[in-house]
């Protein structure tokens, strides 16, 4: 019997890192793929998956309920393509310490044939793909899939500074554009990835004017020569940018299945479906394709929720665990911590989830502002909300452990405190919420602040915005609110990744990382762990216990 340890071997030896070139597409018998009858299959979409397990203690999402999903889809008697729209490498305790491995592995598993490979499942590069500076690791995920990848305008730079070449040129498994012979019609797909993990070993292919349309047309034209009834954009790109893709090719993608924006989303333009799930595979995108001799109806995309109503399949959950299992072996062993070792209990539930960090006031980011704020002792505080990388809630009433840490301070920034005018405060309170709607990382969670924000249907005017009056500030050692005076000078605390590099969020106030300039540091410039200070602030709550909640401290004004 050929073992998956053979074929990963075999891959090696025939188009590993020696670069020999291989078939970029595989051959399709179609007939240019008309069809006499007609052919049903079913796709079935995730994107950004960081958690083999699931979130909020396994209780939702997670590998083992993609897999149910699936074998229930199948179960119907018709094909299904299960598509993943990028990041799923990093970034994640478990790849952090295992470098991805149990990602791969538990996505092998996803067809029920550990051995076999799987000719149904694809996969798009994520930024985070390129999260790591050794490009090893990421070559060796790519041996280990036992899937397809898809990239039209990614180049891999053996070398840095050469030209680059496809990585289609050096992995049997990697395509510019793939074909799909699914019941006797092809299905066409590509694969589109934004450039925002600069890397050494890596050349994007995305700028607008240059690169980016010229692959893009160079795949559509590819694939409907070789008669793909149905195209399928595998993106991993903002929505704003995928609503182009859709603009700039009308009518000849039917679907875009993307990521990166780690929410549910469902748009139509033109007659191109746009969608995306929530991240970690907390709900999943079901579509349903009828093809017929001259025509092809694609209904309405629905979203799946995978919640404890969907059983976790036994194989898949057999394999997490143990895989939960090296982790925690090799967490020990590197950092002589128990990544089970409870710190704390939470009151109310803490939630770390990208769409709620990124888009709300919530009681972690209110937490961890308090406790930079007491820390520095400043009249406010203020941390980017991307900044928190756990992406998943503590449940009230449940123990906060090492391995929460270790997702919350996934990077462990440093502290710092300096000072801003009241004028500086509101124009960066403006800017925080000027992405609100689709969750980007700029938005700030808060301390010693209180202000509204509303929004402004002016045209040509920002989306959002927060008047002088909308803003009060509690004073260190002081405890109520006060008017927001613009010419007073205020002492905040924050992250150093903030303080250096606001300016890649648009925050041009924070350039220090940039050669330019940040406001003057006030505190000692002492190297002070983010994630130190926070547990050393548990540890000193009564029965370790966390209780803060949301308290009012952000408030949206629709109009």
């Amino acid at each position: 019997m050929i073992t998956r340890h053979t074929f990963h071997l075999a891959m090696l030896l025939i188009c590993g890192f020696l670069g020999i070139c291989c078939s970029a597409t595989p051959v399709v018998k179609s007939e240019q793929n008309k069809t006499h009858r007609e052919v049903k299959f079913k796709i079935l979409q995730i994107n950004d998956v960081y958690k083999i397990e699931g979130l909020e203690k396994g209780s939702t999402g997670g590998i083992a309920r993609v897999r149910t999903l699936r074998e229930q889809m199948e179960a119907e008697g018709q094909p299904v393509l299960v598509l993943l729209a990028g990041d799923f490498l990093f970034p994640s305790v478990m790849s952090k310490y295992l470098h991805a491995q149990p990602m791969v592995d538990m996505l092998n598993l996803l067809d029920g044939k550990p051995a076999g490979f799987d000719k149904r499942f694809i996969v798009a590069f994520g930024n985070h793909e390129f999260e790591h500076p050794d490009p090893g690791i990421l070559l060796r995920r790519i041996m280990q899939s036992d899937f397809d990848w898809v990239s039209c305008n990614i180049r891999y730079c053996p070398d840095k500074g050469a030209p680059g070449v496809p990585f289609s040129h050096r992995f049997k498994n990697v395509h510019d554009a793939l074909l799909l012979d699914i019941d006797g019609v092809c299905v066409g797909i590509f694969g589109l990835t934004n450039d925002s993990q600069p890397q050494d070993y890596i050349v994007y292919d995305y700028n607008v004017e240059k690169e980016r349309n010229a692959r893009i047309r160079e795949s559509l034209d590819y694939l409907r020569d070789k008669g793909a009834r149905v195209i399928i954009a595998l993106t991993h790109q903002d929505l704003e940018e995928d609503r182009q893709l859709a603009n700039d090719f009308p009518g000849e993608i039917d679907i875009i299945a993307g990521g990166h924006d780690h929410y549910y989303i469902q748009q139509q333009v033109g007659r191109t479906w746009i969608t995306k799930a929530d991240a970690d595979a907390r709900s999943a995108i079901r579509y349903d394709v009828r093809i017929f001799q001259n025509d092809s109806l694609i209904e309405p995309p629905r979203k799946v929720d995978l919640d404890s109503t969907v059983a976790n399949d036994p194989d898949v959950g057999d394999a997490v665990n143990k895989w939960l299992g090296a982790l925690s072996a090799t967490m020990k062993a590197q950092t002589d911590r128990d990544p089970n070792e409870i710190i704390g209990m939470t009151r109310y539930r803490l939630e770390g989830v990208e769409t709620a960090v990124r888009k709300d006031e919530t009681a972690l980011g209110n937490f961890l502002t308090d406790v930079v704020r007491a820390r520095m002792r400043t009249d406010i505080a203020f941390i980017n909300g991307g900044s928190i990388r756990i992406n998943d809630n503590i449940p009230a009433g449940a123990p906060i452990t090492v391995y929460d840490m270790e997702g919350i301070f996934y990077y462990d920034n440093k502290l710092v405190a300096f000072e801003l005018t009241g004028a500086e405060l509101l124009g960066i309170l403006n800017h925080s919420v000027q992405r609100v709607d689709s969750g980007d990382g700029r938005f700030l969670q808060v301390s010693g602040i209180r202000f509204k924000y509303h929004a402004d249907s002016t045209t040509g005017m920002p989306p959002y915005r927060v008047n002088t009056e909308d803003v009060e500030i509690m004073l260190q050692g002081e405890s109520k609110y006060l008017p927001l005076e613009l010419s007073r000078k205020y002492s905040a605390g924050s992250i150093d990744y903030l303080w250096k590099n606001g300016y890649r969020d648009g925050y041009t106030i924070f350039s220090q990382g940039n050669n330019g300039t940040s406001p003057k540091r006030i505190d000692a410039g002492q190297s002070i762990s983010f994630r130190a200070v926070t547990e050393e602030a548990i540890a000193a709550l009564p029965d370790r216990t966390v209780t803060t909640d949301r308290e009012g401290r952000i408030t949206a004004v629709r109009n």
